[in-house]
């Protein structure tokens, strides 16, 4: 009921939204938004019973990832409306703008909630409707391009995802359409009545999320998307998006985990990642694109996380830790991307330089932000990697972390070199001319998220380290 009555209020004000073309009136429902998705947030801690029904039940990994989402959703959308008034924005553009925005995260919380795996697959795909939306804002060719693209990927692949779920009734003792919940089939033993039909189901079912996760062998179309879409909505799908493919394939594996073929499928996760980190190696070396060389990161993060997935052990942990930190300053990267954009006028890496000169204090954040997601210490991502490290090597793979270990340097190498480059080198001609100005209150969302990413990667709150243990608890130890 509580689900429903929520997708109820967001549906409507996204209906008033777009049919307005006051500012006032956007300011107005933008924030009345915020007030629902908080009021949502809220009460999934403290009623977790309201929400709990025949195709929505809250866990406390649904919870984390909302919490994730509400923080990273305000802040998107206020770097929105930062974003709008830099630029000469038609009514009609911005009110469908905030209302793909407002469907997006609804249907992003849905998701997360879905304990039912259709409704799960239904839900993923929708998100695939309204982003495209996003990425096409700006309207020109390579927008419409890149969205075409994005929604014909992703619809492939995610159908590729049904089919490996419609085999799982073949493939074991599950059958039905009210038995494919994910808390009833937590509870019963899976039989696997068919091994190669299992193993080509849930390789389906993995290729088809990896357009959301990010990952091996459906992420170029993410790269894509980013390429073109304004900084607020390539924040979006660089975090919650792809938390969407993550808590999607994390939960299948919770399922598998226990059966005979577990460690067929750790292998899959395992060379999935790989892959993905030499993917995002190999081009964030040579890449001319500072919205392409931010998405490469993701994928490389993403890569780990399917690698800390096959690791095991504390690695489920770091996991799920790890994609909090990630989210937090990865969408203020982006944010960023907002304003390189806004001066240098190109995406290319070659015509910037000198931002720090430009805006001191969105020099400091870009910079620190870089160390953070490097996970140099102080970064938590530094205490997440080491945890996944350390799994791997319990399970025999030494080998693997020196190969590893020697990616991450070169992406160290490339990221640092070109993050340098906007930062330090002598700015363009024409843009020392212009003599572009930014408010530094623009940049108070970032500090914000970046000091909400420093604290919890130094000094962990109880209460979190609580719940993504809750979050990992049926996994094997």
């Amino acid at each position: 009921m509580g689900v429903l009555i929520y997708f109820i209020c967001i549906i409507c004000i996204a209906a008033m939204v777009y049919f307005t073309r006051s500012k006032t009136m956007q300011y107005l429902l933008t924030t009345l938004f915020i007030i629902v998705q908080l009021v949502f947030n809220y009460l999934l801690f403290f009623e977790k019973d309201f929400f709990t029904s025949i195709f929505f039940r809250p866990d406390a990994l649904s919870s984390i990832f909302i919490t994730i989402l509400t923080i990273t959703g305000i802040t998107t959308l206020i770097n929105s409306f930062v974003y709008f008034s830099k630029r000469n924005e038609h009514a009609i553009h911005r009110s469908i703008y905030l209302s793909s925005l407002f469907m997006l995260f609804a249907c992003i919380n849905g998701a997360f909630l879905s304990d039912n795996i259709n409704i799960l697959w239904i839900l993923a795909e929708a998100t695939t409707l309204c982003i495209s939306l996003l990425i096409y804002h700006e309207r020109h060719e390579e927008s419409l391009e890149a969205t075409w693209k994005y929604f014909f990927v992703s619809t492939i692949g995610l159908s590729f995802s049904f089919i490996g779920i419609l085999l799982l009734n073949t493939a074991t003792n599950v059958s039905g359409f009210s038995s494919l919940t994910f808390s009833a089939l937590m509870s019963q033993q899976i039989q696997i009545t068919n091994e190669l039909l299992f193993q080509i189901s849930f390789m389906l079912i993995v290729i088809g999320f990896s357009v959301k996760m990010g990952v091996f062998p459906l992420h170029t179309v993410c790269i894509d998307a980013h390429s073109v879409a304004p900084g607020p909505v390539s924040a979006i799908i660089s975090t919650s998006l792809m938390n969407v493919g993550f808590v999607s394939v994390f939960r299948f594996f919770m399922l598998f985990s226990h059966t005979n073929l577990y460690i067929w499928i750790n292998h899959v996760m395992l060379i999935i990642g790989v892959l993905s980190l030499l993917f995002a190696t190999v081009y964030m070396l040579k890449v001319d694109n500072y919205k392409r060389l931010i998405a490469y990161s993701s994928i490389e993060h993403m890569g780990l996380i399917s690698i800390g997935i096959a690791a095991g052990g504390i690695a489920y942990y770091a996991v799920i830790f790890h994609l909090i930190i990630h989210s937090l300053t990865k969408s203020s990267l982006f944010y960023q991307t907002s304003q390189f954009v806004g001066i240098y006028r190109s995406k290319h890496i070659d015509d910037t330089g000198g931002y720090f000169n430009i805006s001191p204090s969105g020099g400091i954040l870009v910079l620190l932000l870089f160390l953070v997601i490097m996970g140099i210490p102080p970064s938590g991502l530094f205490f997440t990697k080491f945890m996944i490290f350390q799994s791997l090597i319990a399970s025999g793979y030494l080998w693997l972390v020196v190969i590893i270990l020697i990616l991450l340097v070169f992406i160290l190498w490339g990221f640092g070199k070109n993050i340098l480059h906007i930062l330090f080198l002598k700015e363009p001609k024409e843009v020392e001319e212009r003599k572009p100005k930014i408010n530094p209150w623009e940049n108070v969302p970032q500090f914000i998220l970046l000091g909400l990413a420093l604290y919890i990667g130094i000094n962990p709150p109880d209460f979190l380290i609580n719940i993504i243990n809750e979050a990992i608890q049926y996994l094997p130890k």
